[in-house]
């Protein structure tokens, strides 16, 4: 009963990520932070946090926890949104965006883990602020 049940959630998730999701217009402001903890937590990946107003357009199960994901296609959202590379005098990147994705796919495991999405492209970014190290 339990592999049952374990299989049958296995495959509605599988077919959830299979369906093709209309493009979905986010504001918000994207982060690349360079310090310790988040490259132990998330590694060096480009993440997304939309406004709170516009949490319920991205197809994921209402969590107690702020809406923010990581881009699948990492190295094209970094030329996209124009990211800079990497500085020693600080700790990563942050500009406000308007973007757009097609692919979204929740974390719905247990432990560590987040959302990710494709970023499709971007129709505004502004100049990117240094993140100070703490």
């Amino acid at each position: 009963m339990k592999l049952a049940a374990t299989l049958l959630l296995a495959s509605a998730s599988l077919s959830a990520q299979a369906q093709p999701q209309p493009p979905i217009v986010l504001d918000g402001m994207y982060t690349q932070r360079t310090d310790e903890m988040s490259l132990e937590l998330i590694g060096n990946r480009v993440c997304f946090a939309p406004d709170k107003a516009q949490w319920g357009r991205l197809p994921r199960p209402a969590a107690t926890h702020d809406a923010w994901f990581c881009f699948s296609n990492d190295a094209e959202a970094r030329r996209l949104l124009r990211v800079p590379p990497r500085q020693e005098d600080n700790c990563g990147w942050q500009a406000r965006a308007r973007i757009i994705i097609d692919t979204y796919q929740p974390y719905l495991e247990q432990g560590d883990g987040n959302d990710m999405a494709r970023l499709q492209s971007v129709v505004k970014v502004a100049q990117p602020n240094a993140i100070a190290c703490e």
